[in-house]
């Protein structure tokens, strides 16, 4: 239970508020998400890749610590990423959890995450290009390419049965924080 209380307070630094605050003195989740995409738009490109490696290297520590204990490893996967979308350290408000499960299937499954992510960004790519760049409106296309991606890497995984349960719970807690963000405008 503490390694999965551990992996849930790692989640819960926000990358995007901290450099948020240190370079413009002001909380993003005001005007964005805190996350690798909100930080690209509301800190400049630098910020947005380097806070995008540093939610997706917690998620990657978290499964160095989850691999010695394969039966905490879904729970572990699962608390990261709640704690990124539900941060405990910043009013229960943050980011989608992309960054921190591929950080952490980069670790655990590196072959699958990757097809995963190249799906997806593809997914993203077309849905810009055709979509997003013309109305700026629904969902961003990052997110959008996370919709196929999460059950394609669910796919992949199902020979896992530890993987696929992590990827599970991953997945339903970026699911819940989307609908969550949907439902409430942002």
């Amino acid at each position: 239970m503490a390694w999965v209380l551990l992996s849930y307070l790692m989640g819960s630094v926000l990358f995007g508020v901290v450099l948020g605050y240190l370079l413009k003195g002001y909380d993003i989740r005001r005007d964005d998400l805190p996350g690798g995409s909100g930080s690209f738009r509301r800190l400049g490109p630098l910020w947005g890749v380097a806070v995008a490696v540093l939610d997706a290297a917690k998620g990657a520590l978290v499964a160095y610590l989850a691999l010695p204990r394969p039966e905490l490893l879904p729970y572990m996967a699962g608390a990261v990423v709640a704690g990124h979308c539900w941060p405990v350290f910043f009013g229960f408000r943050g980011g989608g959890g992309i960054a921190p499960t591929a950080g952490f299937f980069l670790v655990y499954a590196p072959g699958p995450v990757l097809a995963a992510l190249a799906m997806g960004l593809s997914v993203a790519a077309v849905y810009h290009l055709l979509y997003w760049r013309r109305t700026r409106r629904g969902i961003y296309p990052i997110p959008f390419g996370a919709i196929p991606a999460v059950p394609f890497l669910l796919y992949l995984l199902r020979g896992d049965p530890a993987g696929l349960k992590a990827a599970l719970f991953t997945g339903l807690a970026m699911g819940a924080r989307a609908l969550q963000m949907l439902l409430r405008g942002r």
